[in-house]
């Protein structure tokens, strides 16, 4: 995922806060209320008893008047706000400062300086959910389920989601160094960024000649059901006789707004997703206007960054509008999250998972994701990450980095005769045919300016749909499923 050149955009989106990068999770929020007034919380305990409330006020004072250094006194109740909620041991519930909510509300609109990456925190380590399409981490190979170790040489073990923020944030155009542990991969890896302006443009489209719409939706925010209305107007004009709806490596976003655009798809009275609340009860939202042609095929693209509302519309429109599905299994987040900044009395804000949701005919799929019905895996080198600049790949040395330069190569048109991280005879020669090919000198081995060269050959090349596999077989599905009709 770091060198696809789509111009492509979960849970918690490691882009920056005015020159920074800024935690997104405002897009897996449902912006409509818990539940309707009638659920019963009568018999809930509200807030603390005395003796609980003494308790605290004992250890604020104790701490106040004995720990060796002066405390702030603001900065000691946010800490046992945030160790309230991270007791819960949910990744995705989260208190935020008055400062940090602040850039929480802000990071809501517009563009921002950042790498372009979605993170949350799981077992005190944090992780990567997806990267945003053509951001920075996406072309430096950031992957979801990557796990940051450092920043700039300092750690990331043990730091809160806010810490790591503050770590990573800088201005546009400075670079931001991140160790990665990867699963397969052995040694940690180095890739280095730089800081970009992301845009938050969440829906494109395209069609082909033969009548074959491409509506690519990057994330769920506040204006994309609108975007999606007006590509899905103009494909229509355009002569649309299929559908691919793209949300590869789609976090997520509002429920709401997923709804509303899988209103546009789904027949009018069809069930789109399910909320089922803590007391059990379930609430059904179903289609209300159906303004899709029936007689239009759909396909839906899909992966392992396709999160949360992204996973709603998947199953929504397999479920409940016959849409076949084409990739590789999605994420698998089956919560939804709300943000309540008026409940504290100032202006921090607690964000909590409040329900499940559901697919249409009742499954949760969370931490199970959604399989598709036609499974087509990317080839390797959509995989590749950033070749070593600190030391020289050459003949007769081994080793992960090798692995990834035969996975390049190959990407770049020039394959070696293995992919399993020796660097032997056949993989120099053809690195050496790369070099002449590109006028740069051949020398058989991966010094800084040969890495250059290939990482951006590479990016290049995956801008070019021939080379997307999984789009490939969309198209071959949709034109299928078109002559069918």
């Amino acid at each position: 995922m770091w060198f696809r050149g789509r111009t492509v955009v979960a849970m918690m989106v490691l882009t920056a806060i005015a020159a920074s990068v800024a935690t997104y999770s405002f897009f897996e929020l449902s912006d409509w209320s818990l539940k309707p007034s009638g659920s019963d919380a009568s018999s809930e305990n509200e807030g603390l008893n005395q003796d609980e409330l003494d308790k605290l006020n004992k250890a604020f004072n104790l701490i106040e008047q004995r720990f060796i250094v002066p405390m702030d006194r603001n900065k000691l109740l946010d800490g046992a706000l945030q160790g309230m909620v991270e007791s819960l041991s949910d990744p995705y519930s989260v208190y935020k400062s008055e400062e940090e909510a602040e850039e929480f509300n802000d990071a809501i609109h517009g563009a921002f300086t950042g790498i372009g990456a979605e993170l949350r925190v799981d077992n005190g380590e944090i992780v990567v959910e997806a990267p945003i399409r053509g951001s920075p981490a996406e072309r430096a190979g950031l992957q979801p389920l990557d796990v940051l170790l450092s920043v700039n040489g300092e750690s990331l073990k043990g730091v809160t989601l806010s810490e790591a923020v503050a770590k990573i944030r800088g201005p546009k155009g400075t670079k931001a160094k991140l160790k990665v542990r990867r699963s397969g991969v052995t040694e940690p890896l180095d890739l280095e960024l730089v800081r970009d302006r992301i845009g938050l443009k969440t829906v494109d489209a395209e069609i082909s000649p033969d009548g074959i719409g491409h509506l690519i939706i990057n994330q769920f925010d506040d204006e994309t059901a609108g975007q999606v209305a007006i590509e899905l107007q103009r494909l229509r004009t355009n002569g649309m006789k299929a559908l691919v709806i793209d949300v590869r490596d789609n976090p997520g976003g509002l429920l709401k707004t997923v709804i509303d655009v899988a209103d546009q798809l789904v027949e009018k009275g069809k069930p789109i997703v399910q909320s089922e609340y803590k007391d059990g009860e379930r609430i059904v939202d179903v289609a209300k206007n159906g303004v899709m042609d029936n007689a239009i095929p759909l396909v839906v693209l899909i992966n392992e960054g396709s999160a949360s509302a992204a996973e709603i519309l998947a199953g929504a429109l397999k479920q409940s509008a016959d849409a076949v599905l084409v990739g590789i299994t999605t994420y698998g987040k089956g919560t939804v999250q709300v943000p309540f900044n008026e409940e504290l009395g100032d202006k921090s804000l607690i964000k909590l998972t409040v329900n499940k949701w559901l697919l249409p005919d009742g499954t949760w799929i969370d931490q199970k994701g959604i399989e598709p019905d036609i499974e087509v895996a990317q080839p390797d080198y959509f995989q590749a990450y950033r070749l070593p600049r600190d030391y020289i790949l050459k003949f007769d040395t081994s080793g992960e980095a090798v692995e990834n330069l035969q996975n390049i190569l190959e990407g770049v048109g020039f394959p070696a005769d293995r992919t399993d991280g020796y660097f032997s005879q056949e993989t120099k020669k053809a690195l050496e045919r790369f070099q002449q090919q590109q006028a740069l000198p051949v020398s058989g081995e991966v010094d800084p300016k040969t890495a250059q060269r290939l990482e951006d050959i590479l990016q290049e090349n995956l801008q070019k749909p021939e080379v997307d596999t999984q789009w490939q077989a969309a198209l071959s599905k949709a034109r299928e499923m078109m002559q069918a009709r």
